[in-house]
């Protein structure tokens, strides 16, 4: 397996439509599937109140995971980040995550001129959560001449 830059793993990053979230609530390990989006140097991303609200409130450093893997082929890349968790009431962020999170996935939500259930699930997530990445690595089951390894064989 190989090592991607920052630059790659980043790349790598805005083109996943899913990542991990792991929290610690209580002591305990949580993690739940999440749509993010990259800006920048920062995961954004909208939620509910509930449990991942109060977790993130409670213990604001994360770990986000996001792989992708061929079935054919093997081959498999995964980013791992580290960072802190905070609440954001900017105006200005809210708008730039929703037409994100729009051009994202409009191709699973419909477009936003439509008003149909693509504007619904997002305007029904009233928290926006900013993650500042502190730390990033990525790696990739092997390029060029490198062995491929599977998930798991690390």
């Amino acid at each position: 397996m190989d090592e991607l830059s920052r630059e790659e793993a980043l790349e790598v990053l805005a083109t996943l439509p899913v990542a991990h979230l792991g929290m610690v609530e209580e002591g305990h390990p949580y993690v739940t599937p999440m749509s993010f989006v990259l800006d920048d140097d920062r995961i954004l991303f909208r939620t509910v109140a509930g449990r991942k609200l109060d977790c993130l409130r409670a213990n604001p450093s994360v770990c986000i995971e996001a792989s992708r893997y061929d079935e054919e082929s093997g081959e498999w890349v995964s980013v791992i980040i580290n960072g802190t968790a905070v609440e954001v009431d900017d105006d200005s962020v809210k708008q730039k995550l929703v037409s994100q999170l729009f051009r994202k996935y409009e191709h699973v939500m419909g477009s936003p001129l439509t008003r149909g259930d693509g504007l619904q699930a997002i305007a029904g997530q009233p928290h926006v959560i900013e993650v500042t990445i502190n730390d990033l690595t990525g790696m990739v089951s092997g390029r060029g001449w490198a062995r491929r390894t599977r998930p798991g064989r690390l």
